[in-house]
């Protein structure tokens, strides 16, 4: 997994709030009306297809790449790896993945 420093931009996201895993972000995406939110990009982790997917099996597992996030509300990571959708991640005070989410454009 590599890291790097983005220059903060915004985009609106459609977050899921403590999801398990991806499907059950996706399913709550999907079958509810979730109010984009408008947030601060300010970095991009950038993983192999294997760590995306054990990363997308299970967003309670704590990550200290999480963790160093913590002490900036309405900050979140872009989350990428090849041939999958990109995540967006926001910490809110926690060592996981509390509200994962996508750009309000790819529903």
């Amino acid at each position: 997994m590599t890291t790097t420093l983005l220059p903060p931009y915004q985009l609106r996201i459609r977050f899921s709030r403590k999801p398990a895993n991806y499907r059950a972000m996706m399913r709550e995406l999907s079958g509810y009306y979730v109010e984009p939110e408008l947030i601060w990009v300010i970095e991009r982790k950038t993983m192999t297809q294997s760590e995306y997917r054990a990363f997308e099996r299970d967003f309670a597992k704590p990550q200290s790449w999480i963790w160093e996030l913590n002490s900036r509300p309405g900050h979140c990571i872009m989350v990428v790896a090849p041939r999958m959708p990109t995540l967006y991640v926001r910490a809110e005070g926690t060592d996981h993945a509390c509200y994962v989410g996508l750009p309000a454009d790819e529903e």
